[in-house]
């Protein structure tokens, strides 16, 4: 009969806890996608608990919107016995930016609202040139 003082003990383990932070004016139609030594990992935004065994990982981050991917970010993590290692990953704004991904909190992308105002002020310009061209067009049928 063995006694629970017979047991082997528990292998040490540690964790890997990813935080993703998603830009707020795409985050609800966005997916992360966090792969773990090259597996594909269930998570969401926030934080996300991995139990690992010590040693070094290969964390990969990035966002899937409808198929296509974008922001990766790669890192090697180190974890200690017994350890919470803490990794942060900002998903990017667009698909031409990188994701941001490291040990201490990340930054997320600014700059939506610069964008909007931008996209606003070319569609006016695009639409005045074209009232403009019209109405000229239609004055000189007139005549």
């Amino acid at each position: 009969m063995t006694t629970p003082q017979d047991a082997l003990p528990a292998p040490a383990s540690g964790e890997i806890a990813v935080t993703i932070s998603l830009p707020w004016t795409i985050g609800v139609s966005i997916k992360p996608n966090v792969l773990l030594d090259g597996v594909r990992m269930v998570n969401a935004a926030g934080r996300n608990v991995y139990p690992v065994a010590p040693g070094r990982h290969m964390l990969s981050c990035e966002v899937n919107v409808s198929g296509s991917t974008f922001g990766q970010g790669d890192i090697a993590v180190d974890v200690q016995p017994g350890a919470t290692t803490e990794v942060y990953y900002a998903a990017p704004l667009s698909a031409n930016l990188p994701g941001r991904l490291g040990l201490t909190p990340q930054t997320p992308y600014r700059g939506g609202a610069a964008g909007c105002i931008l996209a606003a002020v070319i569609g006016f310009l695009v639409l005045f040139v074209f009232w403009v061209v019209i109405g000229g067009f239609l004055a000189v049928g007139r005549r």
